[in-house]
């Protein structure tokens, strides 16, 4: 008689996965009754509400996939335990990666046009977003072993649900700590108290959105000490977390993985699965469609990469007890995340410089920075392809010597 007392932990992330659907599947709701309402009333409808309705009920659907193979590994369905593969062939990944383009650039024409632009976004978000990760996602993942269908989806679940969720609660945290530091520091400095407790009073008279306002706050903006303050979160203290718990579905199948392949497949999907829901989650937030969504490619890029390689090594320390590869991998991760992060907040601060009118060393930089991030995603791309091939010649099966039959040197025998 079958049992179904040893599959708990499917049937928590199968409850995980419908709660996470029924919220996001909320705020659809409350997405497409303010659009509905706006169009009864004769009001504009904003593209942000119909791009997050369908942003938000395509994660709901991912998410009640994922419950449903979780529910048949608890119910101990044969098809939950079948083995999957993530590869595809080379023509039809380039295919998806054209039609990505396609939809980009079509929301890109059409995006000015507020007419139609609420009803054409949003359907082309979907492609926009997925099929970019999906075409690194195949390139990652091409011809390795993946697992079964229960895995697979569990570890997309859990980098859709949990560990956004782990990441924003110690993010913030750590955010609030880096906040009382500061307060603390002008609390001890009576001067700079002053001074910013005199700004405060200025914005009050002048108004929040004022241009006054904005050349007062400019130079405190881009002053040294406020952009090593934002490099040393953004760039230093938000990789360490994030690379730790971004292939939290590896650390929980860990025991389970045959090969340090199988664990780079699903880190990748792990670090697809993050990419997949913070883009998403931000595509209606911008009104540069387009700009928002091709820049989000590398950052998914990105995710995927740096998860990739932490999943391989984290099954490397679980079965081979190879700790410090896992270490030098994590501090590789670091690394890649931290310098892609540390150039955000430079081409940022540029962008502010600009914006302010008051053209600092760092706008002269812009280009530069430009360079460097294009340059890095080449690097974070061909670091996940050449992984991928050695990846393929460590799960490729030794290659049998031929038997050759032995002389039969026994006078006597017989057959």
């Amino acid at each position: 008689m079958k049992t179904s007392q040893n599959h708990l932990p499917s049937l928590l992330s199968g409850l995980l996965f419908v709660t996470g659907a029924l919220f996001v599947f909320g705020l659809a709701l409350v997405m497409g009754v303010a659009a509905l309402s706006s169009l009864v009333s004769g009001t504009e409808i904003k593209s942000e509400q119909t791009i997050f309705l369908f942003a938000f009920g395509f994660q709901g659907l991912i998410l009640l996939a994922a419950a449903f193979f979780s529910f048949q590994k608890f119910l101990q369905k044969s098809s939950a335990d079948q083995e999957v593969s993530l590869s595809l062939p080379i023509w039809l990944i380039l295919v998806l990666a054209l039609l990505a383009g396609f939809s980009i650039l079509i929301g890109y024409w059409i995006g000015e046009f507020k007419a139609v632009n609420w009803f054409i976004l949003p359907i082309l978000t979907i492609p926009a977003v997925v099929l970019p990760l999906v075409v690194l996602l195949m390139f990652g993942t091409r011809k390795l072993p993946a697992g079964t269908r229960w895995q697979t989806w569990n570890v997309l679940g859990l980098g859709m649900t949990l560990a956004p969720i782990l990441l924003f609660i110690l993010e913030i945290f750590v955010a609030i700590v880096i906040f009382i530091i500061v307060v603390v520091y002008i609390l001890s400095q009576p001067e700079l108290a002053a001074e910013l407790e005199k700004l405060s009073r200025q914005i009050m008279i002048l108004g929040p959105n004022s241009k006054a306002t904005r050349d007062l706050i400019a130079p405190l903006l881009t002053k040294p000490s406020v952009i090593v303050t934002g490099l040393i979160y953004v760039s230093m203290l938000v990789p360490a977390i994030e690379e730790i718990f971004k292939p939290l579905g590896v650390w929980l199948f860990a025991s389970k993985l045959q090969s340090p392949a199988q664990g780079f497949t699903l880190g990748a999907l792990s670090g697809a699965g993050y990419g997949l829901i913070e883009t998403l989650n931000i595509s209606g937030q911008s009104g540069d469609w387009a700009t928002l969504l091709f820049s989000r490619i590398g950052t998914g890029l990105l995710h995927i990469t740096t998860s990739a390689l932490m999943g391989a090594a984290i099954v490397l320390a679980w079965r081979e007890r190879r700790y410090l590869r896992l270490f030098g991998t994590y501090l590789l991760a670091i690394l890649l995340h931290g310098s892609w992060n540390a150039l955000a907040v430079f081409f940022s601060f540029s962008g502010l410089s600009d914006f302010f009118e008051q053209p600092t060393r760092l706008t002269a930089m812009h280009p530069a920075i430009s360079i460097a991030m294009a340059v890095l995603t080449f690097g974070l791309f061909a670091i996940l392809v050449t992984t991928n091939h050695k990846m393929r010649r460590m799960a490729a099966p030794p290659l049998l010597e031929a038997e050759v039959p032995a002389e039969n040197t026994d006078a006597g025998s017989t057959l």
